[in-house]
Formats: structure tokens, C-alpha cells, sequence
């Protein structure tokens, strides 16, 4: 079959999202499926390229930061490529279309089925839920309408959390069903014989006030007070600078590293020579970044929120916490740990069982695949082409 992905961001660009659509993309690719997706560019990054099997279309929208895109810039997406959709869909005689977020991509997806009656899933993924970030409320309740018309007349809704799929169906009265996301278990496995001479902790992610790095400071000035400790921060976004100047008043540059950006290779080297991966996150759907740390061995700290009490069961793969609460309960924990070798053992062994026993590309594909090909959910609104705005 032919489908069509709609995503304001792809690999370089964007996070955990643009991962996932990349990695559903190339395993629809490998089963015999034409994929083509519609994203955004950035720069000289534009035009159409293969990427394995998978055609990349990436338009010129107003995208300035690989990390992050304001309103203006989905605004910009939305409306060139909601006119390149049709061109796109045509072309290449698109059966079905998968839009990632509701909001923008939804919209795009929305729109082509208007012109084209092509069937569309939109697969739920974080910040285009209410509730996920309250500084958006506002523009969460303008936008509702619209949002609720998208899901309303989508051959299914996805999400790839059961906390994300209760947080929607809180939000909005459109049945939403659970696609967990996967992890390479090939490319992130366990090294034998981890056992660093100085105990590590590892942040993997956008520097961006929603993954509350400024927690994973605090956790590694209170531990650094009691034991040696390294610390290494992989990824970039806005508040680098701000996390920097932190952790200079906090005394620990001698042993806190910002890295930036690496390639997959390196962090899949960081995954499995680290000894806890600390995830602070405010809202996840369902985090890339652990499954990876999981599928490597890694025990991983993770904040107490929707998705992350879905891969995380505390104190055996790993340890939950309160993001709002004091790190310094959890740096006493976390610093026994690092003496207690049996017992860390213990937990690599079943962050990786984690993974194996459930979570896959492959499986996400299949639940995708199957959403997108059984009967339409839409038909009974197909004699109906015009928005709603109840």
C-alpha cells in the first residue's frame, strides 16, 4: 500500500516524535509499503531526498531551531504543506495518511481529506494533548474545536501511552487507542562488563524547560556532596545557557559535561557506559530516551508522570520520583546504589527484559498498520465534508 506521514519534524529535526515517524516510516518501507513524508525544513535542509526507502519531503516552512517550533512557524508548516498534501497524495496515489500531533499535523491530514476523502490516523504524541503544558491552556481551549473536528473524523486516534490516552479522552470525547512506541534492540544493548571506576549519571534529551534538566543539576550537586559523581548531558535547545550558568552557582562544572548533540552511535555509547539514566521530564507520552537506556541495560530515575509509570516499575528496573519534590531523598538512594553491585545488576538485567518482553518497532508497526488499513472510522462522516465547529 501507499501511505503518506504527516510530521512538522523528521531526523535531524525535532525529538522523540520525529524518531518514532522515522522509524515506523523505514519498517513500513522494509514490508514492502511505498512511504512518502511531509516535514519541514530548516535552512539549506529542503527538497525531496530517500531516506533508506522512504521519500522525504521536506518543504520551506519558517523553521529556524532544529530543537523547537513556535506557532508561527506550525502555522507556516500547515499552510504549505496542506497544498503540497494534495500534490503529494495524487502523485503518488496515496491510500492512507498517519498525521503525528493533532496540532499541526492533523490539520494537514484534516484538509487532504476534504479534498481527496483519503483516510487518515492521528497518532497523539505529548504537547498536542490538553493538560500536558499548562502555559498552554489558551491556546489548548481556541484551538479545541478544531482539534476535536480532527480526531472526530480520523479513521482511529492513537497515543503511545496509556497516561496520554486518559489525559486525551479527559479532554476530548474521542476514543483513543494505545500504540506504545518502540526501540532498536540491536543498536541499544546491554556491554558486557559496565562497571565505570566512577559512577555516572546520563541526561539524554532536549534542553528545554518540559525535560526540568535544572532537577538533574540539583540531583548531582546533592550526590556530589557525598560521593564522586560524573555527569553528562547529551543534547542542546534553549535553555543551555541558562543550565550552564546553574551549573557554575552549584559548584560542579568540574564534573557536569553538556555535549551537545551526538550521533546515535556515541549515545548508544553513553547508554550502555553510564550507571543511571535520569529523566526529569514534566510530561512524556512515551519517552524514546528511556526505551533506548532500557534496551542498553541502563537503570533508569525517572519523574513520576503518565508514561514514564508505564516503562519504569520502581525498584526494579529502575527508580520513579516526584520531579516537584526535593532531590535530596533521591540522591541518598541513588548514591547507595552505586556501592551495591549486586543489586544494580539486578536492575540492568531487567530494564533490558523490559524492552525485549515489550517493546519493539516492529510491534508498533503492526498496530499501525493495522489502523490504518481496517475499515474506516469516517465513513459515516464522509457525506459531510465540511468542518465541524461544535
Amino acid at each position: 500500500m501507499r501511505f503518506l506521514f504527516i510530521n512538522y519534524e523528521y531526523p535531524p529535526i525535532g525529538g522523540g516524535s520525529a524518531t518514532a515517524c522515522q522509524q515506523i516510516a523505514r519498517t513500513f518501507a522494509q514490508r514492502g509499503h511505498r512511504v512518502v513524508v511531509l516535514t519541514a525544513g530548516i535552512g539549506s535542509l529542503h527538497g525531496t531526498v530517500a531516506d533508506d526507502a522512504v521519500t522525504v519531503v521536506r518543504i520551506r516552512a519558517l523553521r529556524k531551531s532544529p530543537h523547537q517550533s513556535g506557532i508561527i512557524e506550525m502555522a507556516s508548516y500547515v499552510l504549505l504543506a496542506s497544498w503540497r498534501a494534495v500534490r503529494l497524495a495524487r502523485a503518488h496515489q496515496i491510500d492512507s495518511t498517519l498525521a503525528f500531533f493533532s496540532v499541526p499535523g492533523g490539520i494537514v491530514a484534516r484538509w487532504l481529506s476534504l479534498w481527496t476523502r483519503i483516510p487518515y490516523v492521528v497518532s497523539l504524541r505529548g504537547g498536542d494533548v490538553p493538560g500536558t503544558e499548562p502555559h498552554l491552556q489558551i491556546f489548548y481551549r481556541v484551538l479545541q474545536p478544531l482539534r476535536r473536528d480532527i480526531l472526530r473524523h480520523a479513521r482511529a486516534v492513537c497515543a503511545p501511552s496509556k497516561g496520554l490516552k486518559a489525559l486525551s479522552e479527559k479532554s476530548d470525547p474521542i476514543p483513543v487507542q494505545v500504540v506504545p512506541n518502540g526501540t532498536d534492540t540491536d543498536l541499544f544493548r546491554p556491554q558486557p562488563e559496565r562497571h565505570a571506576k566512577v559512577p555516572t549519571l546520563l541526561s539524554v534529551g532536549r534542553l528545554h524547560a518540559q525535560k526540568n534538566v535544572g532537577y538533574f543539576l540539583d540531583l548531582v550537586a546533592e550526590i556530589k556532596s557525598k560521593t564522586e559523581v560524573r555527569a553528562l548531558i547529551i543534547g542542546d535547545g534553549p535553555e543551555r545557557p541558562g543550565l550552564e550558568a546553574t551549573a557554575v552557582s552549584l559548584g560542579i562544572t568540574d564534573c557536569v559535561q553538556f555535549t551537545g548533540w551526538l550521533p546515535r552511535e556515541n549515545v548508544r555509547e553513553a547508554y550502555q557506559s553510564a550507571t543511571f539514566l535520569v529523566h526529569a521530564s514534566n510530561y512524556e507520552g512515551m519517552s524514546n530516551v528511556i526505551l533506548e537506556a532500557l534496551a542498553s541495560g541502563l537503570p533508569v530515575v525517572a519523574s513520576q508522570i503518565p508514561g514514564n509509570t508505564e516503562l519504569i516499575e520502581d525498584g526494579v528496573n529502575g527508580f520513579l520520583f516526584d520531579p516537584a519534590g526535593d532531590p535530596a531523598q533521591l540522591a541518598n538512594r541513588i548514591s547507595r546504589l552505586f556501592q551495591d553491585q549486586t543489586n544494580w545488576d539486578q536492575l540492568s538485567a531487567a530494564a533490558r527484559a523490559t524492552i525485549e518482553n515489550r517493546f519493539s518497532w516492529n510491534h508498533a508497526a503492526d498496530l499501525y498498520e493495522k489502523l490504518l488499513t481496517e475499515q474506516p472510522r469516517m465513513e459515516a462522516n464522509q457525506n459531510q465534508p465540511q468542518m465541524d465547529t461544535n
